[in-house]
């Protein structure tokens, strides 16, 4: 990845960090797969109204993508959320990585280096570390649900790198059309009380649905589609692993806590576990030397 294709995807990842931050009170007033339809839904109307561009990805491998990359992966991962410590779902989710490289080795996109393996553990490392333990034994079932919905995520990824035809807005375009009408036809079948959470929010809720609409999603996916078209998937799913850190930065700044070494140390391994898997560093004649 070169210098600007790293510093897109450390921004894309920062707002999905910062989202995971909205999103929690933001679940308290709509429930979780309303929320990703109408993000979705959102987003695909703002790409429809700047970018006209005709697409080249057929409608059936748009559809596939979506249901793998945006609506399945959404619907598992959010509905997972809302059962599980935040500390825990984060520790889960960043299993999202290596199985993306699974599934990229296993549909034959790229070749399988084992040398990867040891940033991927360095990293999970310095997430472990950040993240803690939990407080209680988490509830199995929910546990499942964000495991499943990091092997949706990872393949997704996969299919994107695959089956796209198009640079990210007009891949996001399509995809996203596909994913809210495929999200709305989940939320309708899993979840209730939606017109009741439509019409009693506040300006607080609207405001932070909003924010996870056009920044998280709009913005975040379109820069996130186009890494992951021009780039292997080894290569951009690492930088997934930053979001604990982001998280804990914004508490610090907007919340005023004050995290002690145990922060800074996981920060440290996320780090090097991201410039080894990204290419940043290698390692030649038994020396690490940046690249």
């Amino acid at each position: 990845m070169n210098a600007r294709d790293i510093a897109l995807a450390v921004f894309v990842v920062s707002m999905w960090g910062l989202g995971f931050t909205v999103i929690k009170p933001t679940m308290e007033q709509f429930p979780p797969i309303l929320i990703m339809a109408i993000s979705f839904a959102a987003t695909a109307l703002v790409l429809m109204a700047i970018d006209r561009r005709p697409a080249a990805t057929p409608q059936g491998a748009a559809a596939l993508i979506a249901l793998f990359a945006v609506s399945g992966q959404a619907a598992l991962i959010f509905s997972a959320l809302r059962g599980l410590e935040a500390s825990t779902g984060v520790i889960i989710a960043q299993f999202q990585v290596p199985l993306a490289v699974l599934w990229a080795w296993l549909l034959g996109t790229e070749a399988f280096r084992p040398s990867k393996l040891g940033a991927f553990v360095l990293a999970l490392a310095g997430v472990i570390v950040i993240a803690g333990l939990p407080a209680q034994r988490p509830d199995p079932f929910f546990v499942v649900l964000m495991t499943v919905g990091g092997a949706v995520w990872g393949l997704g990824q996969v299919l994107i790198a695959k089956l796209g035809r198009d640079d990210g807005a007009v891949l996001l375009r399509r995809v996203s059309l596909h994913g809210a009408a495929q999200l709305l036809i989940f939320t309708i079948a899993f979840e209730s009380g939606q017109w009741t959470a439509l019409t009693t929010a506040s300006p607080a809720a609207w405001s932070g649905l909003a924010f996870i609409a056009l920044v998280t999603f709009a913005l975040a996916y379109a820069i996130w589609f186009d890494l992951m078209r021009r780039n292997a998937v080894s290569q951009v799913t690492p930088f997934i692993m930053l979001m604990p850190a982001v998280s804990v930065l914004a508490s610090i700044v907007f919340l005023g806590e004050r995290p002690g070494w145990p922060v800074f140390a996981g920060g440290a391994l996320i780090l090097a576990g991201l410039a080894i898997s990204s290419g940043i560093v290698k390692l030649r004649g038994g020396h690490w030397r940046a690249t």
